[in-house]
This record gives C-alpha cells, structure tokens and sequence, in this order.
C-alpha cells in the first residue's frame, strides 16, 4: 500500500496553485505535534544528558556537603513551655453566668469567657516581655548563668496567646497563654521556666489584688451618688401623685377614655330622646288646639293609655249623643236640652284645658332633655380636660419612672459588684493558674527534643530533587537558548514541510559515501520521483539551504548522480556563482561554465561535462565570476534558455547560494518546478529556517519540502526504511 506524501504549508503555491498533494486533516496534524512535542523533550534530554547529570551531581554534593558542615557546626537546642490561664472564673463572672443561664443562652455561656473579655493580650504580652518583670527573672538566673543578659533571654523568649476554631470554622483567642523558652542547655531552659512562672504568677497577685482595689474604691464613690437619685425620683414620683391625686397614670387614663365613651352612648341616647319629645310636642300642638273632639279621638295613641284627656273625651261624646238623642223628641228651649247644651260647653272648656296642659307636659320633656344633654357635654368637656392634663402628667410620670429604673438597676449592679470585688479580695488566692507546669518537650523515649534537629536522610533527598530540577533546568535552558535544529522532529515542526530525505552524517569525504548514505539518496531521489507521479511532472529542483556550510552542494550533486544512476538524464548546476563548490567536488574545470551560457549565445552543449563515473549525469560548473549577477539573471534570454535545459533533461538540479540575504537564489528558483531545502542537524538553526520560509512566501516556486543533513544512522536508517516499506 503506498504511502501518501506529507502536505505542505500554504507558501508553496505555483501560480496560485500547488502541484502536489495537499495537506493533510487537523486532527492528524495535532496528533504529530503532540508526538513530536514529546519527542523533543525526550531528544533534548538526550543531547544535554551529560550537562543535566555535571549540574545534579555538582549541586548535589556542594549543597549537601554544606548542609552536612553546617549540621555538626551546629548546637543542638531545647525547648520549654508551660501555659496561663490568665482570666480565671471570677465571682463577677459567676454571676454574669447566672444572669445568662437564667435567660436560657446556653452558647453564650460557653463563650462567655472568651467574648467578654477585657483583657488586651497583645499589651499584656508586651508588659511580660518588658524588662520591669524580666529584671528580676536576670538577676536570680545570673546566680547560677551568669551570661544571661535581656537580650539573649528575650531572644530565645516566645510569649503567644492559645488559639482555637469556634463552631463555625472560624479562628478565636482563648484565655490561655503559652511561654516557650529555647537553649541549648536543657537544665538552663527548666530552670528559667521555672523562675519565670513563679514571677509571673506573682505579678498577677499584685496586679489583681491592685485592680480590685481601685475597684472597690471606683464603686464606694459611685454608690452614694446613685442613692441619692433614687431617693429624689422617688419622692417626686410620690408628690405628683399626691398632686393630681393618681396611683397609676396608664390606670386612669384608661378610665378617662372609658367615661368618654359612655359619655357618647349617653349623648347618643338623649339627642334621640330630645328628638322624638319635639316630634311628640309638635304633633299634640297640631292634634290639640283648634281641633274637634271628634279627630282627637282619632289620634288617640298620641295621648297616653287611660288619660285624664280620654276621659272627658268619652264623657263628651256621651252628652253629645245625649243632645242628639233629645234633640229629635224636645225643642231647644226645654231645660233639659239647654243643661245637656251647657254640660257640653263645661266639658268643652275642661277638654282645652287638658289639651294645655298635656302640651306643656311634652314641653317639660323636652325642656329635661335639653339640661340633661347640657349636662351630658359639661361632664364630657371636664373629661377632656382631665385626659389633656393626664397626657403631661403620664409623660412626666413615665420619664420619672424610666429614670427611677435605671438608677435602681446600676445602683443593684454596683451594689453586686462590690460584692464580688469584696469576696474576690478577701480569698487571698492567685487569679493566674497553671495550667501546664514548666517542662521540658520530650521525645518518645523520654529524653529531652532537639527542636532544631533536621533528618539528614530528608534534606539529602530534598537537595537532590532540587538538583534534579536545577539540572533539567539548566539543560532545557542551554538547549532552547542555541535554538538549533537537532532532529527530523524539530525540523517538522519548525518547517511544517514533508521530510524528502535523511541523509546520515558520512564520515567519509567528496564522491565516497557510506551505504546508509547510498540509501538515504536514493530514498531522496524515489521520493521526489513520487512526488510527480500522477501530478505535474517535476523537471526541476533548486537546492538551496538557510545557512552557509548546510551542505546543499553534495546533497545536490549526490542526489544528481544517484538520479543518474536511477536511469534519469540529469543535468547538475552549479548556480552558487558566489561559492562555486560541484567543479571542486567532481575535480573539474570550473570554466566555462553557466555564467558564460547567460552572458552570451553558447552552444550548451559545448559547455557541458560528464563525469566519468556517472554516464546518464552532465554538470555545468559555474563558470567566470560575474559583477552583477541580479542583472544576470535577469536578461531576456534566461527564460528561453531554462525552458531548453528542461526540453533536454528528464531532471535539472540547481546549487544555489543560501537564501538569507541574497536575490539570486529566488530568482533561479523562479524559473524552476519546485525547491527542496536543506537543513543540517545540529548545526542550522531555527531563526534562519523561520526566516528562510517567510522568504519564500514572496516566491512563485512550490517548496517540495525538507532535507536532513547530517543525522545519525539510526534516524536516517529509519526514515529510508519507512519509505521503502510504504513504497512496497
């Protein structure tokens, strides 16, 4: 199965086009980069293998020989420690807990110790640190040490608060104090520790008993003052009582508002009342006066049940009908009719003036109604009042009663804390404890702990890593700042070219080549050979490099006569006008040659050699040195005259200058198929490569690829193989 050619970057167009495959997908092309960014590292540590292991080495036994003096220099030293409970439980605080417990805080009991402290360890700690308590530690330690200075006590003196994490995570001081104290003589550190627990002790005797004191004596001047107000709130709450007459303002001001209240029902029920007597009045007055008997007795109910007005209603209507009755039987002028008649005119009389008097019945209603409605709106006003007057009075009342409360609560508080202050004074005990005695840290066996003792196992391990790393530092850093191109990888990568050839280092010189050599050129020559297959034939290749001594001009001519010996007719140039180097190679006249075919109309064929170790092979040395070769190369007649050399050879193979910095090699290439350059390993580097392709964007000539100079056997061997393999 054959092998697909490599793909080229987009600089090798013809016209536009490329005449050869193109590149191939993404995915494999970062498959390759991933492999070759592997095998570059593998490839740099290779090459920089004896540097990296100078540097580990070196590092290794300079810092671990160091390490090692410096260790037995060295003292071993030992440290000490106890701890303070510096705020102990205080009857003051015994009572805040009580106080706490009673309201059912349970977490504000357990941290009632640490968040209601009033102490500040930091200037606590600075004040056991000072030399006023030290002084006296210097001057019983001398007795038995006497170098002990301030200095070199405080130097190896660590005082700390003891930290701990609260239930949410977060970090809090205790009431706990460590003291730690390092030397190198383990009795020296137990017997300063001692001492110093001892004077520290006695400082907080002195210090607390002097705190309690001044306490007292703060609380006994602020006691009589506090009585005193008390006893003045309390006698002006008592004199506005007796003033206003009032136990309780709130009390009365709710019997206020409740008076008004039944003071609008009543109010209410009268206006009511009131209006149904003016109803009643009016109507008796129109019912009454004026009226006959008769229709009177049609609106009875305005008149009461069983009134006297009812009476003499009936006793009417009797002598009426009376009169009626002898009316039909006697003449008016009988007795009898003139007494009926004069009995109507008396009850008559009596009925108007029981009429006026019912009227003036329901006029005295009304008359009541009203002075119980004034009576009504008098008492409510007085009510008003006394709720206006009894608002300034509760205001007052309730500042009193406020400010009363408040001097009730400090007086009970300081009265407490006198107290306390008075039971803590009279205990006589040491408000410090220890919590850890002095004592020296031991080991596992009991002996005491060399705190400044490192394994040596350890830090030799630590000094080698660390050696290792410094190592393959300085050789990555060695081979990146060369920038050279050591491997086909890096030329690969670097280029982004297909890899024609891997041609071997030879140890041999000029015509004579190893066998890896004969197969790497004829590898070259079948590759390129496959390169036009089924494509734009390939007539002719320019051989150029990035840098001087590449060795593009063996490469060319080995390339040229292994082509030759291929069966191709081969036609070598030698176009480096510069540095002719093919005529020296194949030990041949270097005149005339191919500046004399552009400078005039030769015949070529007069011009051209063959070797004789190669027939199908013809050169063309370079000929005489020209002055301006640009303008050579760019006559009329060069373009007719390459065109001819491609009509009269299968192949055409031109050695020209590198590429850097001269014109004349891309104006050759210009009039050629395709370009191949050359790239010796180990010695070309990346920058000039880099700059050799950007070059070459500006040329029309398709760029084949890349040839490997100089490589390792093995890396040629591999690359040949590959290709027969893929050709088979």
């Amino acid at each position: 199965m054959d092998r697909q050619p490599d793909s080229l970057p987009t600089l090798t167009k013809t016209n536009g086009k490329s005449p050869y495959p193109p590149m191939q997908n993404a995915d494999a092309t970062d498959t390759e980069e991933e492999k070759w960014d592997l095998g570059w590292l593998v490839a740099v540590t290779r090459r920089r293998a004896l540097l990296m292991a100078g540097v580990v080495v070196g590092t290794t036994l300079l810092a671990g020989g160091l390490f090692l003096f410096l260790t037995r220099l060295t003292l071993p030293e030992y440290e000490g420690k106890f701890q303070l409970l510096v705020e102990p439980i205080t009857t003051e605080e015994q009572l805040a807990r009580s106080s706490t417990r009673a309201q059912g805080s349970d977490v504000d009991i357990q941290r009632i110790n640490i968040e209601q402290s009033n102490l500040d360890y930091e200037s606590q700690i600075r004040i056991l640190e000072s030399p006023k308590l030290l002084d006296s530690l210097i001057s019983q330690v001398r007795q038995r040490y006497p170098d002990i200075t301030y200095e070199t006590l405080i130097k190896n003196l660590k005082i700390s608060r003891i930290t701990s994490l609260s239930l949410d995570k977060k970090e809090q001081g205790t009431k706990l104090i460590e003291v730690r104290y390092q030397d190198t003589d383990p009795e020296k550190v137990k017997f300063i520790l001692d001492k110093l627990s001892q004077i520290y002790l006695n400082y907080s005797l002195k210090e607390r008993q002097s705190t309690i004191r001044r306490g007292i004596e703060f609380i006994d001047t602020q006691l009589p003052p506090l009585r005193q107000r008390v006893d003045s709130l309390q006698q002006q709450i008592q004199a506005l009582r007796q003033r206003y007459n009032i136990s309780d303002p709130e009390q009365q001001g709710k019997q206020l508002i409740e008076t008004i209240g039944r003071l609008d029902q009543l109010k209410a029920e009268n206006q009511t009342q009131l209006a149904e007597a003016q109803a009643k009045r009016d109507a008796l007055v129109r019912l009454l006066q004026n009226a006959h008997p008769q229709t009177v007795l049609g609106n009875q109910p305005l008149l009461g049940e069983k009134s006297y007005y009812e009476e003499l209603l009936k006793q009417y209507q009797q002598v009426q009908s009376q009169i009626a009755l002898e009316s039909s039987r006697l003449l008016p002028e009988n007795p009898a009719i003139q007494e009926l008649l004069e009995k109507r005119k008396n009850l008559q009389n009596l009925l108007k003036q029981e009429a006026n008097r019912v009227i003036e019945t329901a006029t005295d209603s009304i008359t009541v109604a009203q002075a119980r409605r004034q009576a009504i709106n008098q008492a409510e006003a007085e009510t008003n009042q006394k709720i206006r007057q009894l608002s300034g009075i509760t205001r007052q009342y309730s500042d009193l009663q406020r400010e009363l409360l408040l001097a009730i609560d400090s007086l009970n508080k300081f009265a407490a804390r006198q107290e306390a202050l008075q039971i803590d004074a009279a205990q006589q005990e040491i408000p410090w404890e220890l919590t850890i005695p002095p004592r020296l840290e031991l080991d596992s066996l009991g002996q005491p702990l060399k705190v400044n003792s490192v394994s040596k196992v350890r830090f030799l391990a630590l000094i080698f890593v660390l050696a290792v790393l410094l190592g393959v530092g300085v050789g990555f850093l060695v081979d990146i700042s060369q920038d050279l191109l050591y491997t086909t990888d890096d030329v690969k990568r670097a280029t982004r070219l297909r890899l024609l050839g891997v041609i071997p280092h030879n140890k041999s010189r000029f015509l004579a080549v190893s066998v890896p050599a004969k197969e790497a050129f004829r590898s070259l020559s079948k590759n390129l050979r496959l390169l036009s297959k089924n494509h734009t034939p390939l007539r002719s290749l320019t051989i150029t490099s990035a840098e001087e001594g590449d060795g593009k001009s063996t490469i060319a001519l080995h390339l040229a006569m292994t082509a030759a010996a291929m069966g191709q007719r081969v036609l070598l140039v030698d176009a480096d006008l510069r540095h002719p180097k093919i005529h020296e190679l194949l030990n041949l006249p270097k005149q005339p040659g191919f500046t004399n075919l552009l400078q005039s109309d030769q015949d070529i064929q007069s011009l051209l050699q063959s070797p004789p170790e190669c027939p199908n092979l013809m050169v063309l040395t370079a000929g005489n040195p020209a002055f301006d070769l640009v303008e050579l190369f760019t006559a009329n007649r060069v373009e007719p005259l390459f065109q001819k050399l491609h009509t009269m050879f299968d192949l055409v193979i031109f050695d020209t200058p590198p590429l850097l910095r001269l014109a004349d090699t891309g104006l050759v290439a210009a009039q050629c198929d395709s370009l191949a350059l050359v790239v010796r390993l180990g010695k070309t580097s990346r920058p000039s490569v880099l700059a050799t392709l950007e070059e070459l964007k500006f040329s029309s000539t398709a760029v084949v690829g890349v040839i490997a100079n100089d490589a390792p056997e093995t890396a040629s061997l591999t690359h040949s193989h590959y290709h027969l393999a893929g050709k088979s």
